[in-house]
């Protein structure tokens, strides 16, 4: 797999970029919008905790934009580009980091009651709310090269139970929990935030899943597709690659 790593004079490349990012108040969006604007982007960020939202704002004070942002709400998420757009110029990149995380339970109850559709909603609804509007943004502007990033957790790879409905998880793990982790390699908020921005200053990395683990990247999907032609058979590879290609305008 494909390994990659960021250097600090690297992220310089942000300078005077547009950078939107959704569920920025706090964790790993905050860390992504105070390494951006560091560096000299002009950042736009939203949440839905308007108090610590305000307070970023308030701490970076130039060249930087908060909403309040429900992300599941289409109304807020198309006016806040609206805003970006209007206020900061043309999208350069757009993170999108908000979403939420429930344990779920099984256990049986005496009463059926019908699921909890918040995760589904904020993580999966806002996130297509996002991209449509990053697209639509982006095509006012064909002559630039744009990136829309879309953030996750790694239980959409691998088995996370309790975590029965995929959640992207954006606060860090407390300290106390993290000692149990042991000598795995560390996450903190502003590795997975350079990770993020990586796109942004380098376009030739377009169309990866990335799982982050301590100071490196990785890609995780470029090993399975260069060897898709074993674990699924060469004619079956080739009808479902062909079908890809059909599929291009």
């Amino acid at each position: 797999m494909s390994k990659y790593l960021v250097e600090d004079e690297e992220l310089k490349g942000l300078s005077g970029k547009v950078i939107l990012i959704t569920g920025a108040a706090t964790g790993i969006g905050r860390s992504t919008a105070k390494l951006a604007h560091r560096n000299g982007a002009k950042v736009a960020f939203c949440d839905v905790n308007e108090a610590k939202g305000r307070n970023l704002e308030q701490e970076l004070k130039t060249n930087i934009l908060f909403d309040k942002c429900d992300v599941s709400n289409w109304d807020d998420v198309a006016s806040f580009f609206e805003e970006t757009y209007s206020t900061l110029g043309p999208i350069d990149a757009v993170i999108s980091n908000a979403a939420i995380n429930k344990h779920e339970s099984t256990a049986p109850t005496s009463t059926l009651t019908a699921p909890d559709l918040s995760v589904l909603n904020v993580n999966l609804i806002g996130t297509w709310y996002v991209a449509t509007c990053a697209i639509h943004f982006f095509n006012k502007h064909p002559e630039k090269s744009s990136q829309l990033v879309l953030m996750g957790s790694v239980a959409s790879y691998i088995d996370t139970p309790p975590l029965y409905t995929y959640c992207a998880i954006t606060a860090m793990v407390p300290e106390d929990i993290k000692r149990l982790w042991g000598d795995l390699p560390p996450n903190t908020p502003e590795d997975v935030a350079k990770a993020s921005l990586v796109p942004a200053i380098r376009p030739e990395i377009n169309g990866k899943s990335f799982i982050v683990h301590g100071k490196e990247f990785t890609d995780v999907e470029d090993k399975l597709d260069q060897t898709q032609h074993l674990w699924m058979g060469s004619e079956l590879d080739e009808a479902m690659r062909e079908g890809q290609r059909r599929l291009i305008p």
